[in-house]
């Protein structure tokens, strides 16, 4: 898990965040705000574009980790095919 490290000015209690809501949002991108309720870290607020680029990344990870397993798959293929009827018939599975 990454290591989260805050500067004081960006830790706010969730009740301090639903009263100035609106300050915060204005703030939006330069600042985002990592949100406490019960001293325990709930959520974070950050701009439209900084989510956008996450949600970017979460993406080429993925492709990257499907490109990965195949290409795994490819390094270990041995070439052995089953066809549907032989898979059905080891399987006992009725016509």
């Amino acid at each position: 898990m990454v290591q989260i490290t805050l500067t004081p000015d960006e830790l706010i209690s969730s009740s301090r965040a639903a009263n100035e809501l609106s300050r915060l949002l204005n703030q939006l991108p330069e600042k985002k705000w990592f949100i406490q309720r019960n001293n325990r870290l709930e959520a974070v607020l950050l701009g439209i574009d900084e989510y956008q680029q996450l949600l970017e990344l979460e993406e080429q990870v993925e492709h990257l980790t499907l490109a990965l397993l195949l290409s795994e798959r490819e390094r270990q293929d041995d070439g052995h095919r089953i066809g549907l009827n032989e898979l059905a018939t080891l399987y006992d599975v009725p016509e």
